[in-house]
């Protein structure tokens, strides 16, 4: 089984440059690849910001040292873990901006892509940079690329495709997608509330912008290879139920409902709530659930749990300090062991039985959680008796 996060972005290139500006400095590549590895427990990672110039030549760096090497079948391999390079842009569809995916094989093909594209954007050396053409422009470059694309974070308020620019992809884009990301605010239930995504892949990822949030959301995929050519194949001919998501409960998510920023508050009654119930204002940021209500076109259901499990990172479960955190990993090796392999009596000898009920209930999905809007998250409030 592949434990997969492919949205991973760069803080700093290895000379020192900023590539995603709102990143931790301890965002390096080689940092990824060992807590994405040895942390986390994850077998494949997308690193989104691979266009950069300052990404590529630490690539080329770890290329040279032996830290990576190329698969035949695409990507790289860091001793356990499959690399793939990819990157994130901001482009104009319908009435707003959204950011979109695109993962390569390699470096060459990733410098391929960057060339058809050099004048369209302003900062190669920069994360999720706005490009200056139309969207079909930018499929046709992906495509003689030999690569994936894919909306990023679809139903956000903040530069997501349905949550910021449409109600159906097939009123913007020249050709549906085969694969798409949920998002950290909604869930597979949410997604398939519309009928287009009806067929399309979904994926659930980290969007890291620190190295403890890798893999705070995460895929499996089974019967895939572990290279860039399984992860097109799987996309390609959209086998969809080879996936199965691990992401936060939505209401976790910072844009799960609608925030008046009149009040400064998340509203309570039920979706959608397009404007504030309270004071009238229009004034809001309208939320994930909120928008998915006012546009669906089937009824919002829980997800299937053989193909989306609601799971609560390891350190944002009370009782699980930074103490605790190195002592379950010392035991247990990474996060994806705790959360999926190990035993409850085992947890209970080495964390207690107040810190294992937390781990069991999470790896259930079995948390009430407060819900987060505006850029606020949301946080577990209470747990059901055991």
């Amino acid at each position: 089984m592949i434990f997969a996060d492919l949205h991973i972005h760069i803080g700093q290139s290895l000379d020192g440059n900023y590539v995603k500006i709102t990143g931790a400095k301890t965002l390096i590549l080689p940092n990824i690849l060992q807590v994405a590895r040895e942390v986390k427990g994850l077998s494949m990672v997308g690193i989104v910001d691979a266009h950069s110039t300052g990404v590529q030549k630490d690539f080329e760096t770890l290329l040279a040292s032996g830290e990576i090497k190329s698969l035949s079948a695409g990507g790289y391999a860091a001793t356990g873990l499959t690399v793939i390079p990819g990157h994130e842009i901001e482009l104009q569809v319908g009435e707003g901006y959204a950011h979109f995916l695109a993962y390569f094989q390699g470096l060459e093909h990733v410098k391929q892509y960057v060339k058809a594209l050099k004048t369209t954007t302003k900062n190669w050396q920069l994360s999720t940079q706005r490009g200056f053409l139309p969207i079909d422009l930018w499929l046709e470059a992906v495509n003689k690329a030999e690569g994936i694309w894919l909306p990023a974070h679809a139903f956000t308020p903040h530069k997501g495709i349905y949550g910021n620019c449409c109600p159906r992809l097939s009123h913007v884009l020249p050709a549906m997608p085969n694969a798409l990301e949920i998002g950290l605010s909604a869930d597979r239930g949410m997604a398939e509330s519309i009928s287009e995504l009806e067929s399309v892949v979904l994926f659930s990822n980290s969007d890291a912008h620190s190295l403890p949030n890798i893999a705070r959301e995460y895929n499996t995929f089974e019967q895939v290879d572990s290279s860039f050519g399984g992860l097109y194949d799987l996309v390609q001919n959209k086998n969809k139920q080879l996936v199965r998501n691990y992401g936060l409960p939505p209401k976790v998510g910072k844009y799960h409902r609608t925030y008046c920023l009149n009040c400064e508050k998340v509203v309570k009654p039920p979706a959608p709530q397009l404007t504030c119930p309270q004071c009238g204002s229009g004034h809001v940021v309208t939320g994930v659930l909120d928008r998915l209500v006012s546009i669906a076109d089937r009824p919002i259901g829980k997800p299937d749990a053989s193909t989306y499990v609601h799971q609560v990172p390891l350190r944002n479960l009370p009782g699980i300090g930074p103490k605790m955190h190195a002592r379950l990993l010392s035991a247990f090796g990474t996060e994806m062991a705790v959360l999926h392999h190990v035993d409850s009596s085992d947890l209970v000898r080495v964390a207690g039985e107040k810190v294992a009920v937390w781990i069991i209930k999470a790896r259930r999905g079995d948390l009430t959680i407060e819900a987060g809007g505006g850029g606020v998250f949301g946080r577990v409030v209470d747990i059901l008796s055991p």
